[in-house]
């Protein structure tokens, strides 16, 4: 089986950077916690791209804000200039976007469900919608 390389989900929150990542076949995701405490973007960059390297991703995927009907929000053209500034930053690593509708709903659901309480859920949230949004992308991919 050829090794297609690891894919990197990013859900950029205003406070949390959430991560995930694929085994390198693409076909498992796991959650790759969360970035903290970073005031500007490039500082965000540079751990994305060390994040990269160490893994040898292949593929960044942004998580998208759409409305309802799947339609542009006014966060959708912020994330989509920070994409294209990423994509600038990190080279040959090419990155795409999936709709994150929603994700962060479904994650703190999630959590809830299997007892995560307070700050901890919280902490949780923004990793556990970057594997949402990764396994999106990836049934997308597929289909």
């Amino acid at each position: 089986m050829k090794n297609k390389g690891k894919i990197l989900a990013i859900d950029l929150g205003q406070a949390h950077v959430g991560l995930a990542l694929t085994d390198p076949e693409q076909v498992l995701v796991f959650g790759k916690g969360v970035l903290r405490g970073f005031k500007r973007l490039d500082d965000i960059f540079k751990a994305v791209k060390e994040l990269c390297l160490k893994e040898k991703v292949v593929e960044v995927v942004m998580g998208l804000p759409l409305d309802d009907g799947g339609n542009p929000t006014p966060q959708s053209d912020r994330i989509e200039k920070i994409g294209m500034k990423l994509a600038k930053f990190l080279g040959d690593i090419q990155v795409n976007f999936e709709d994150e509708s929603f994700t962060s709903f479904e994650a703190d659901e999630f959590l809830a469900s299997r007892g995560v309480k307070g700050s901890n859920r919280k902490l949780h949230e923004d990793e556990m919608a970057a594997v949402q949004i990764l396994e999106r992308y990836l049934k997308h991919k597929s289909a």
